[in-house]
Parts: C-alpha cells; structure tokens; sequence
C-alpha cells in the first residue's frame, strides 16, 4: 500500500516539475515554435500529395492497360482508370493551391510552398 502512495506522489512531483519548466517559455518563444511547426506541416502536405498523386496516376494507367488487355472484365471499368487519373492529376496540384491559400488567408508576407520548393526537408 505504501508502495503505491510513494509510486503516485513521485509520478505527481515529475508532473510537477515538467509543468514547471513548461510554465517559463514566454508568449514569443511558444509563438516562434508554432510557426516553425506549421511551417513543416505545409512541407509535409506537399510531400505527401505528390507521393499519393504520383501513385494514383500510376493506378489509373495500369488500369488502362487492364482494360485494353480485357475489355469484358467488370473490374477493369475505364470509369475507374479515369477516376484514379484525375484524382492523381489533383493531388499533384495541391501545393500550388497550398500556397495560394496560405496567402489568401494569412497575407502575402506569410510563408508559402510550391512544388519546387515545397521538398526543402529532403
């Protein structure tokens, strides 16, 4: 039982302490470290947009190619092939659209990405 008592108040004297050392950044610091942050996660956006539109292109060509070789086959429907093709083609350009919203919405000083500059963490 006493254990237990002594295992709780440590893990309250950690709480404690980290909350502490939490309490002493001051408002420009916590500021600047969120807009580093939210920086990154507009890089990540791209990354992650080109990597699935480049997949989902791919997709839709080789369902191209299914259909040709079997036009009779329901699962090689040339809907579909359209489908993955388009919406490749999209998430390719959302880091165009990325920038331009980020500077709609936060002005032009705001920091923006494009597909060329948009993979600077690689």
């Amino acid at each position: 039982m006493r254990n237990r008592h002594a295992a709780g108040l440590a893990t309250l004297a950690a709480a404690l302490t980290v909350s502490g050392a939490a309490s002493a950044q001051t408002v420009g610091s916590i500021a600047s470290s969120l807009t580093t942050q939210t920086s990154l996660v507009g890089t990540l956006i791209t990354v992650i947009s080109f990597v699935l539109g480049v997949a989902l292109a791919i997709a839709g060509l080789m369902k191209f190619r299914a259909h040709s070789q079997n036009p009779n086959d329901p699962s090689n429907k040339m809907s579909t092939a359209f489908v993955l093709m388009f919406a490749g083609a999209g998430l390719v350009a959302v880091p165009a659209v990325l920038g331009t919203g980020i500077a709609t919405v936060f002005g032009s000083s705001a920091n923006t990405t494009n597909g060329t500059t948009g993979f600077r963490s690689l």
